[in-house]
């Protein structure tokens, strides 16, 4: 199977580089099991300002926002956020 390259967009850097500690290994879990499992449906689908379908995805207590790139291999994140905030 063919590895994917998670991409974050400015949202998605900004949310991760101000989570410390367990927090962020925690949320790097998370981007991890997004990355081996490229194919997967979201719990749910939104549009963006483009009409771009993104999934969205629960995981632990994240909810990620991303859509795959299979023709170069990349998970493009677009947003991270705390599911209990």
């Amino acid at each position: 199977m063919r590895t994917y390259e998670v991409i974050l967009h400015e949202q998605a850097w900004t949310a991760l580089h101000a989570t410390k500690g367990a927090d962020r290994q925690r949320l790097l879990d998370v981007l991890d099991q997004v990355k081996t499992t490229p194919f997967r449906p979201g719990d749910y689908r939104q549009r963006d300002a483009t009409g771009r379908v993104n999934e969205v995805v629960l995981i632990g207590q994240w909810l990620v926002t991303f859509w795959s790139d299979h023709a170069v291999g990349e998970i493009r994140v677009v947003e991270l956020e705390r599911a209990d905030e």
